[in-house]
């Protein structure tokens, strides 16, 4: 379950960035008082973030088959939507975040509001856990283990939630840029793979129609097997895809992974022609 521990690494380090920058801010400008707020909105966050995943999971395990099937195959539509959106959104705006916390810190304690303080931890650690919730009930749509997920995600979490307290509580500096470049290219193949799996449930459910399997590797390296499991996880292999499944995940992988390495434009400037 190679692919729950990346995506909980990504998010959670996003999450502990964020808490991160607002804790050492408040503790920059003399208000440690706050920081206990901080912590009452990012317990609240992650609580109910675990109620929503746990109540959809319930809830989904109890629909009849056609509709859970076509339920598994929107909600990894929806993890793709949202994971590409996210990477792209750090890509571009991850400079400028430090800044904008900042400006709403400053906002929110010029007003005297320490609700607004709260809420600011609230839905920042939210937007992360809700996003986390939804990828990770899409991976579980495509390989059913409950407990290897839940292990690899709490492991992700256990690693973001250290690499976040070594920056920003021991000084400890890395490469944020490679790092997120890195675990970007990673979850790119996860989203790929999630986009065959989509194709595939909605085949299932019969919203889509069936076609034939573009190739067999299951007496070379099956699903089951450890590596198949590893490849599943970083690169959203399948032993056996249909055409379909197969052209769904190139159809993704090719051109978001172009564009995600492209080099960064720059702004335009003019040059003075001499009159």
């Amino acid at each position: 379950m190679t692919a729950a521990f990346f995506i909980t690494l990504r998010e959670g380090l996003e999450a502990a960035l964020i808490v991160g920058i607002i804790s050492a801010y408040l503790i920059k400008v003399g208000r440690r008082d706050a920081l206990r707020l901080v912590g009452l909105g990012v317990a609240a966050a992650v609580a109910v973030s675990v109620v929503v995943g746990v109540t959809v999971a319930v809830t989904v395990g109890q629909m009849p088959d056609v509709v859970q099937e076509t339920f598994e195959g929107l909600a990894a539509l929806a993890a793709v939507a949202v994971l590409t959106w996210m990477l792209f959104w750090m890509r571009r705006q991850g400079r400028a975040m430090k800044g904008e916390l900042e400006s709403s810190i400053d906002l929110a304690l010029g007003r005297g509001s320490t609700a607004a303080l709260v809420g600011l931890a609230f839905v920042a650690v939210l937007r992360e856990g809700l996003e986390t919730g939804l990828f990770l009930l899409a991976i579980l749509g495509s390989t059913g283990e409950v407990l290897a997920a839940t292990l690899s995600a709490v492991g992700g979490l256990l690693v973001a939630v250290g690499i976040g307290y070594a920056i920003f509580a021991m000084g400890m500096r890395i490469n944020l840029r490679a790092f997120f470049t890195a675990t970007g290219v990673v979850l790119i193949f996860v989203a790929a793979g999630l986009c065959g799996l989509a194709v595939h449930e909605l085949t299932e459910a019969g919203w889509l129609p069936e076609t034939a399997v573009a190739f067999d590797l299951g007496h070379l390296l099956p699903d089951s097997s450890p590596l198949g499991q590893m490849l599943a996880g970083l690169l959203g292999y399948r032993a056996a895809p249909t055409v379909s499944e197969l052209a769904a995940y190139v159809a993704y992988l090719v051109p978001v992974l172009l564009l995600f390495l492209a080099p960064a434009r720059l702004p335009s400037r003019q040059v003075a022609v001499p009159k």
